[in-house]
């Protein structure tokens, strides 16, 4: 349940041309995933006719809420806004001005301006949120179900976000579908224990011991079994807290695939083999399990793409290339080959950002885990695991670029809105509106005459960013932005003049960002 931060401070007065605006006296600290209200009030009471209000964040100025024309506009608010931020709509008349905000987040963190206008007078007040995590815990994992055939080795995905650190966890994975819970894995004390497991599981389970110090507490299950089916749960302990996330582990059985292949390799030698084991490894049907996730992955960042060998396999002459794949082109990534890796074949551009989990290798693991990603890392990556020069399983993994505006993904080639409000005051026939990119200054798009210039548009832009025309008459000068590319990074500012004078200007940014 929200808790709502309720704030009785000391209030300060704000004068700016001749209207007294009262805010708190010192910033406003919350939980994340609560509610706050940020003061701001008059001592006057003001006509609603003439009264306009707005709310926006001072260091981005982008619109936190609108009052205007005796109502909320919340249809110009910043979507990040949109059903968070509201106004105590009775309390209005009485000069109440306060903004409520709901489910707090981390990037909620700053300065905020409440500016109130009335007539020919005006004046602010700056309110600062400092948002307080140390009451939150944060345990996430896969959203869909894993698969996997009986043999093979799959991950259970659980990650901690906190500011707590590791060694101060305790961590359960329990089997929970059962009349009682069965206990998978403990952790607790900086080790994990495992002689806790349940003996349906001894032997068969650990943690990516590399991988705790980063908070990620997935549990490898090998030698998957028909009653390993089910759901489990991964529950952290921290500092009197706890959270937990579940996956589902399903659609257990011998793949009939699997069993072919293997009795292929056991009973027929020459082509036929061959054959029959390249048409497997372009089959949609794999035996290697790719967990799923809906992570999110940063440029520059790094991220693991997973692939597990059966132990049957793993033998001398055992051999494990990853490959991406591209429209126009085949890259070796990364390859192990008698018994260490290769990286002196690898392409030049993954030498030194593509490694395996070396300690995990002994186990069957060669994910691969790739760093310092960058916008050309987007594409197919292949796993390909041959044995005796013939391959026997295949896995791919896909990487695909996005978009990121104000903790929002778009995928490239959608659209997104980038908000700039002007005062129904400014609306004259004199009035010109223009959006360039702050890094190169390209024109983005320009409002000049009444009309929009699509002419004076940079090459880049035609036929991709306008303004919503049926708001203009509101003074929304939001820019549309379509059929998004990775080259459409940047901050985009948007800047009013009257009279060739700059009366307002604000900056929206959009980063790629990597989701796996």
């Amino acid at each position: 349940m929200d808790l709502l931060m309720f704030v009785f401070l000391t209030v300060i007065p704000v004068l700016s041309n001749g209207l007294t605006v009262r805010g708190p006296s010192g910033p406003l600290v919350a939980p994340l995933g609560s509610s706050v209200v940020l003061p701001c009030s008059v001592d006057q009471l003001l006509s609603v006719e003439d009264l306009e209000v707005e709310w926006r964040r001072t260091d981005s100025d982008t619109l936190v809420h609108l009052f205007q024309d005796g109502e909320s506009q919340t249809g110009v608010q910043q979507q990040d806004y949109q059903d968070r931020a509201h106004f105590f709509t009775e309390e209005i008349q009485r000069g109440n001005f306060s903004l409520r905000l709901d489910d707090l987040r981390a990037e909620d963190e700053g300065q905020y301006t409440c500016t109130v206008y009335s007539q020919q007078e005006s004046g602010e007040t700056v309110i600062e949120i400092k948002v307080n995590d140390v009451e939150r815990l944060r345990v996430s994992g896969s959203s869909r179900s894993v698969s996997a055939s009986v043999g093979e080795d799959v991950t259970l995905s659980c990650s901690v976000d906190s500011h707590i650190t590791p060694e101060d966890f305790e961590v359960s994975w329990k089997k929970t579908d059962e009349d009682e819970d069965i206990v998978v894995l403990l952790y607790q004390d900086n080790e994990a224990f495992p002689d806790s497991a349940h003996e349906r599981y001894r032997d068969r389970v650990e943690f990516f011991t590399d991988e705790i110090p980063k908070g990620n507490f997935s549990l490898r299950l090998k030698s998957v079994r028909t009653e390993d089916k089910g759901v489990y749960m991964c529950k952290v302990f921290a500092g009197g807290l706890s959270a937990n996330t579940t996956v589902e582990l399903e659609r257990l059985g011998f793949s009939v695939l699997h069993i072919m292949v293997l009795i292929l390799c056991i009973s027929a030698s020459g082509s036929a083999l061959l054959l029959f084991c390249l048409i497997y490894c372009r089959s949609s049907t794999k035996g290697l399990i790719l967990q799923n996730s809906n992570t999110n992955v940063h440029l520059g960042g790094s991220v693991v793409l997973p692939c597990h060998v059966p132990p049957n396999l793993l033998t001398e002459d055992l051999k494990v290339e990853w490959r991406k794949t591209t429209k126009n082109s085949v890259t070796l990534v990364h390859l192990y080959e008698d018994g260490q890796c290769q990286t002196e074949k690898q392409q030049q551009d993954y030498k030194e950002r593509a490694h395996f989990l070396t300690d995990h290798i002994k186990h069957g693991n060669f994910s691969l885990r790739l760093d310092k990603l960058t916008a050309e890392d987007e594409g197919q990556y292949t796993c390909r695991v041959y044995n005796k020069s013939d391959c026997v399983f295949s896995a791919k993994a896909k990487l695909t670029l996005k978009i990121l505006m104000s903790g929002k993904v778009i995928s490239l080639g959608g659209s997104v809105d980038l908000p700039c409000q002007v005062k129904k005051s400014l609306l004259e026939n004199n009035l010109k509106v223009e959006w360039r990119r702050a890094d190169s200054e390209n024109l983005v798009h320009l409002y000049e005459d009444g009309k929009s210039q699509t002419d004076k548009q940079h090459k880049d832009y035609h036929k991709r960013a306008h303004f919503l025309k049926k708001k203009i008459k509101d003074g929304n000068f939001s820019l549309r932005l379509k059929k998004l590319r990775a080259g459409d990074e940047g901050i985009y500012r948007c800047k009013v003049y009257r009279d060739q004078n700059c009366v307002r200007s604000a900056n929206e940014e959009l980063k790629l960002g990597k989701c796996k």
